[in-house]
């Protein structure tokens, strides 16, 4: 009977041992739901993309009109029109080339690809269907990222315009864009601002903002 006894005893810390791990493995077989939902996010960025070029003439069709109106709106005495062309914008000025063209007078044109500011419309499809969400507010968060990113799409076609007048197109057109409100330093960081940051940014911080709880609840588990 002692010899029964002292076995059980000396199985009985292997057995705790066990299940301890057991336990151990069970936690991390429930992995991160963050880690989880990043991988797939990255999964549905190729989807996002095809669909962001595939659409690319309607998704821009916001931006050429909110940048006409701003261009067009404001400073009426150097541009002419926004057109739009597929994807791309042709924006019209008034300023009248010293060179002429086939004989014939011509204005200056500046030609954009407002798709470069944009991308980030593929960023937050693949965040946004990631996320564990309703198919309601999966729709509302989609359409809250198209605004956003239009947004920064018509600030990045705003201060290339400028930065073309200002920089790249002749010492006329340089000089219309000194007589005009904005000072040039201000001119070069806009549109570094919104080349090299806002793109990249907004977007990711507009998906925080909208899913704030969700990321909180993993986070904070995860740290405790």
């Amino acid at each position: 009977m002692d010899d029964q006894e002292k076995n059980k005893e000396q199985e009985q810390p292997g057995d705790v041992a066990e299940s301890g791990d057991a336990g151990g493995d069970e936690k991390e077989s429930g992995g991160n739901p963050i880690k989880e939902m990043f991988l797939l996010a990255a999964l549905y960025l190729p989807l996002g993309f095809f669909l962001w070029f595939f659409f690319a003439s309607a998704l821009m069709f916001p931006t050429a009109r909110l940048s006409e109106w701003l261009l067009t709106g404001f400073f009426s005495d150097i541009f002419d029109q926004v057109v739009q062309l597929d994807f791309h914008l042709e924006i019209q000025t008034l300023i009248i080339l010293p060179e002429q063209v086939d004989g014939q007078t011509a204005a200056l044109n500046i030609f954009i690809n407002p798709m470069i500011y944009a991308w980030g419309m593929a960023l937050l499809f693949g965040l946004i269907m990631a996320t564990p969400l309703t198919a309601r507010r999966r729709l509302a968060q989609l359409l809250v990222a198209f605004v956003v990113v239009t947004l920064v799409t018509v600030w990045g076609v705003f201060w290339e315009t400028w930065v073309d007048l200002a920089f790249r197109s002749g010492p006329e057109a340089g000089q219309v864009a000194r007589d005009a409100i904005f000072p040039m330093n201000m001119i070069a960081l806009c549109y570094q601002l919104g080349y090299l940051m806002f793109p990249a940014v907004v977007p990711v911080a507009a998906w925080i903002l909208m899913n704030r709880p969700f990321i909180e609840q993993y986070v904070l588990r995860g740290r405790r």
